[in-house]
């Protein structure tokens, strides 16, 4: 540092003159801070650099840049008003008016005249539900007695029956054997003389008995919304 009074020129981190003893202006104070305040700032770049490394990294194994989510899907049947949601073994049926889940690897099919629903399989196995209110049915008993008539005159044979609750509704299973399939019946009351269902699961009578657990996995699992 060159002293102002004399011209001797002293150390960088002198106050007072070697020579001439004139206290030196205090540059080399200045001259720390400058220093101090490029370390600083070497540190705050090396910062970012550390923070933008670890974002790149971080992107290049997540390319689309999207948060981790499950990959459930939805899938919507033919009929606008009927949606069917993936779960992990088990898709949910729902129209606003019923509700139950089936097995994911089954598909929703074509209604028919008076079936609110069907899903499965077109050559079985399969699970429907029937608004049969419209027969003008008196009561759950004089129902289950038309079933059986009914079935019994077309062929089939009564392999057993039971008396079961469906969401909290009573109702009546009725297990139905033909010639080729078998069916499992439950007929139920949701208001006395007035709405009755049937909710029915068909196979081919070598399969039935393994697909069961299926079809009461839906029954339990069924509801009304409204």
């Amino acid at each position: 540092m060159k002293c102002q009074n004399c011209g001797h020129q002293n150390d960088a981190d002198a106050e007072f003159c070697e020579k001439c003893g004139t206290k030196l202006k205090e540059t080399s104070g200045m001259l720390t801070s400058t220093k101090m305040l490029i370390v600083v700032m070497i540190v705050l770049v090396a910062g970012l650099g550390l923070v933008s490394g670890m974002m790149l990294m971080k992107n290049q194994n997540n390319p689309t840049g999207n948060t981790a989510v499950n990959n459930t899907t939805a899938d919507v049947s033919d009929s606008p008003s009927q949606t069917t949601q993936s779960g992990s073994s088990y898709k949910t049926f729902s129209n606003g008016i019923i509700y139950f889940q089936y097995p994911s690897s089954w598909d929703v099919l074509p209604n028919s005249a008076n079936t609110m629903a069907i899903v499965g399989f077109s050559s079985y196995p399969d699970f429907s539900v029937y608004n049969e209110s419209k027969y003008g049915h008196k009561s759950l008993a004089e129902y289950v007695s038309t079933s059986k008539s009914g079935m019994t005159k077309d062929g089939y044979t009564i392999l057993s029956e039971q008396s079961r609750t469906v969401n909290g509704l009573p109702a009546y299973e009725i297990i139905y054997q033909g010639q080729t399939i078998t069916q499992q019946m439950v007929l139920v009351e949701k208001s006395t003389g007035a709405q009755y269902f049937a909710l029915v699961g068909v196979d081919k009578i070598d399969h039935f008995e393994k697909e069961r657990p299926t079809f009461n996995q839906i029954i339990n699992s069924f509801k009304f919304l409204s």
